[in-house]
């Protein structure tokens, strides 16, 4: 058996010393969706901790989205079960493609109204009582949650709450790797004053893939099919679908089924059967016309300021109207940014969540 996973023993590493180290207790990781974080936390990260002793558990909180605090104590329940940690665990593992295309098609959608969020208190209690007992076993326990940001909704304050309480209390014993895929929601969750995880982990920029990991894949198809691919090619066409090691990988399976040895026709004609872009596509298609402006206007590399009179005149030009108010753009900008298109790094700058969409735009 062929395997196509690329382990980043090393990157795996480097997190676990940091908590072995003491140096912190707690890491949040951020990537854009289908950037690798779910199969690297559980196929490196959960492994290279188990070899050091600890025992491992693994939460999606898109699992149940209206109820996050019972896929938790789910997960925490099943971390004393006995077995092999992937055998209690291949439930997530085997559908992670097909989970990224519906975690990717779930946040396409407008959120539901914040007020419907709520965390109930049987399952409160059930977790605190459950973490009591983890923190009280002589190895230490990682918890990997993944999809944090789910969590920055006001109605699950509770369950953050919670969580900061128990992992400040059994730090020792309890630690956790949050992975994100919008930075503006681990943004209100750990640097926020005001929120109950402010400074609760240390945040880390998730590494994308580069060259090796596209040699790894082409090694892959050699062994699979006999045949060579050209690595500078494969790296370009990488670069191209913006570093997705997901979409990739459908890439190189594609051409083995259609035998096509060359990548840069393979992707060609990948891209006649496959939407590469359905995601960006569907993304524009359900934002407001006022929306739409706005992301025009700050995909160009222009010096207009967001609320501008010239900006303004922009917005109301796009959606055939005149000069739009201040309020419309300012509108805009929460929608965009509640629905994980945008994050703003600093005061009054707004930046794209995924690049790739901001190239996408350019692109048409």
């Amino acid at each position: 058996m062929i395997d196509w996973h690329f382990p980043r023993t090393q990157l795996a590493q480097q997190y676990m010393n940091a908590f072995d180290t003491g140096i912190t207790g707690a890491l949040a990781l951020f990537a854009p969706r289908r950037m690798g974080k779910t199969e690297f936390v559980l196929l490196d990260l959960a492994p290279e901790a188990e070899k050091r002793g600890y025992q491992v558990g693994y939460c999606s909180l898109w699992n149940l989205q209206d109820n996050p605090a019972k896929a938790l104590r789910i997960a925490l329940e099943g971390i004393s079960k006995k077995g092999d940690w992937l055998d209690k665990w291949s439930s997530y593992i085997g559908v992670t493609s097909e989970l990224s295309a519906s975690i990717a098609g779930a946040t396409l959608k407008l959120k539901a109204n914040p007020q419907t969020a709520q965390v109930e208190e049987d399952d409160l209690l059930t977790i605190i009582d459950l973490l009591g007992k983890l923190a009280s076993q002589k190895r230490p326990t990682l918890l990997l949650l993944d999809e944090v940001q789910h969590l920055a909704n006001d109605g699950y304050a509770p369950l953050v709450a919670t969580l900061r309480t128990q992992f400040d209390q059994h730090r020792k014993k309890l630690h956790v790797v949050y992975t994100g895929s919008s930075r503006d929601g681990l943004q209100r969750m750990f640097r926020d004053r005001k929120a109950p995880m402010f400074h609760a982990a240390q945040q880390v920029e998730f590494p994308k893939l580069e060259s090796d990991f596209v040699a790894f894949m082409l090694n892959a198809v050699q062994q699979a099919s006999q045949q060579t691919l050209s690595l500078g090619k494969a790296t370009r066409i990488f670069s191209k679908m913006n570093h997705n090691p997901a979409l990739f990988h459908h890439l190189l399976r594609h051409m083995v089924i259609k035998g096509i040895w060359d990548i840069e026709k393979g992707y060609e004609n990948f891209k006649e059967l496959v939407d590469v872009d359905a995601d960006f596509s569907a993304l524009w298609d359900q934002c407001k016309p006022a929306d739409c402006a706005v992301l025009k206007l700050l995909a160009q590399p222009s010096a207009l300021g967001i609320y501008s009179d010239e900006a303004r005149v922009f917005v109301g030009e796009e959606i055939g109207t005149e000069q739009v108010s201040v309020k419309v753009i300012q509108n805009s900008i929460e929608r965009l940014r509640l629905n994980q298109v945008l994050y703003s790094p600093a005061r009054g700058v707004w930046e794209f969540e995924d690049p790739g969409f901001k190239e996408w735009i350019l692109s048409r």
